[in-house]
């Protein structure tokens, strides 16, 4: 003790006790918000998603596609999917060229999608498809000689979404829920307002939260190609696929960053660096970065919001779901739909906790890398901690692991020659096993009573 005191007197102990707990709680609000995305999908599904890591990169892309792509010098273009792309939050005032229009609205209709589907209505994957083909088509043909009026893609995306609504009503009798067109106009009128505003701080809100709608499309489209045929079968099997998705997603998000990590240009990073300090402020003789109060104000808000989500009548079917499935059937509950709602969620959590895991203090690079993905290894001491199906075990847990991580780097620092090198991330899994043996359902987790 009297060595920690001597080593800390430079900036006091008390500085440095709370500069280690606010440090250790930023690491910690990452974890949490990892963790609600496990126990989420988990108690909906009672699978342990592993996929976590890999759609925590993926988030991360996502805003960088939306932040980084951009018609600008300071960006290079052509580094998305799409070659026409521009991110619709580039510049002020209203979008004064065609690919931005594009952009909108193409934002607009993944957001109508998202609406209709947690809403648990119907989507025709035959006009979906034959809208996407048609797509293709008009920008193959904006190619070709004599079809140079198809080169605006903003006419292609209104052509191959004509087509496509057009199909599915003639040919398949699919009606349009009225939800899809709330959803597109209200998504129209946000981007529209972001715009005029033209504030760094609001245009990067503006783009999480568009990254964060990506997600949840993201997240039940994996569920209903990969999760929802497994219904039935040995949750093992489901655990299993959902290691492959890890794997599969992880190698597209590291082919992407292999090269050249993707900034997230958070506002502090922006901004405030420019005003020489550096992304934070001084307290006591001690850095405190931006990132680390807007980490906790994102786990805070985030429990908050599925505290209110398990409240709610989509929650409660979901804990009928988890609890029994048959009986939730039987009882008129869409288990279909709940799994796609708790996919859906728990895509978007991890897309969250992916573009704060670009920030410090779990990474100082400001950007997207192929670590990005190992966080959710990194959060999964906090899910067993606080317990697989406890969504305040997740909040504690996560909170708990990074303040150990954190406490353990910051005071056993003078042994790190004995310890070795990156002895404080084993620290996590030291305290996680240490409480199963006591506990091994968790601090929070439901005992599983088996009667024989």
């Amino acid at each position: 003790m009297l060595h920690i005191l001597a080593q800390s007197s430079d900036a006091g102990f008390v500085a440095t006790l709370l500069n280690t707990i606010v440090k250790g709680l930023a690491v910690g609000g990452v974890y949490a918000i990892i963790a609600l995305g496990f126990v989420i999908i988990f108690k909906a599904t009672q699978v342990v998603n592993f996929a976590q890591g890999a759609l925590a990169a993926a988030g991360g892309l996502f805003l960088s596609f939306l932040v980084f792509d951009q018609v600008s010098g300071a960006a290079p273009r052509g580094q998305t999917p799409f070659t026409w792309w521009q991110a619709p939050f580039a510049g002020g005032g209203l979008p004064d060229n065609a690919e931005q229009w594009a952009s909108i609205l193409l934002v607009a209709f993944v957001t109508g999608l998202v609406v209709v589907l947690l809403a648990g209505r119907d989507v025709s994957g035959w006009a979906l498809g034959v809208g996407l083909l048609a797509f293709l088509v008009c920008r193959w043909l904006a190619t070709r000689q004599g079809f140079t009026w198809l080169d605006s893609p903003l006419l292609s995306l209104i052509v191959a979404l004509a087509v496509g609504f057009g199909f599915g009503f003639a040919a398949k009798g699919w009606r349009p829920s009225p939800l899809l067109f709330a959803g597109m106009a209200g998504m129209i009128v946000f981007q529209l307002i972001v715009r005029v505003i033209d504030s760094t701080w609001i245009d990067w809100l503006g783009n999480l939260a568009i990254a964060l709608i990506f997600g949840a499309l993201f997240g039940m489209f994996l569920e209903r190609i990969a999760i929802r045929p497994m219904v039935g079968e040995p949750l093992f099997s489901m655990a299993v696929i959902t290691l492959g998705l890890e794997i599969v997603i992880r190698q597209f998000a590291s082919d992407s960053v292999r090269i050249l990590a993707r900034p997230t240009l958070a506002p502090w990073q922006q901004d405030l660096s420019v005003e020489g300090s550096d992304g934070g402020f001084q307290f006591l003789g001690l850095f405190y970065n931006w990132a680390w109060i807007a980490i906790l104000v994102a786990a805070g808000l985030s429990f908050l919001a599925v505290n209110l989500f398990y409240r709610s009548k989509l929650g409660v079917a979901m804990r009928a779901v988890s609890f029994d499935q048959e009986a939730a059937m039987a009882q008129g509950i869409n288990v279909g739909q709940v799994f796609a709602i708790a996919w859906a969620f728990g895509t978007a959590l991890a897309v969250l906790g992916g573009v704060f895991a670009t920030q410090p203090p779990i990474s100082q690079e400001g950007a997207v890398s192929s670590l990005t993905a190992l966080v959710a290894f990194r959060a999964l001491p906090a899910v067993i901690l606080g317990g697989l199906d406890s969504v305040k075990g997740a909040l504690i847990g996560g909170l708990l692991i990074g303040l150990a991580e954190i406490f353990a780097g910051q005071y056993l620092s003078p042994w790190q020659s004995t310890l070795g090198a990156g002895y404080s991330q084993i620290v996590p899994y030291i305290v996680m096993l240490g409480v199963l043996l006591i506990r091994p359902f968790g601090l929070y987790g439901t005992p599983e009573v088996r009667r024989v």
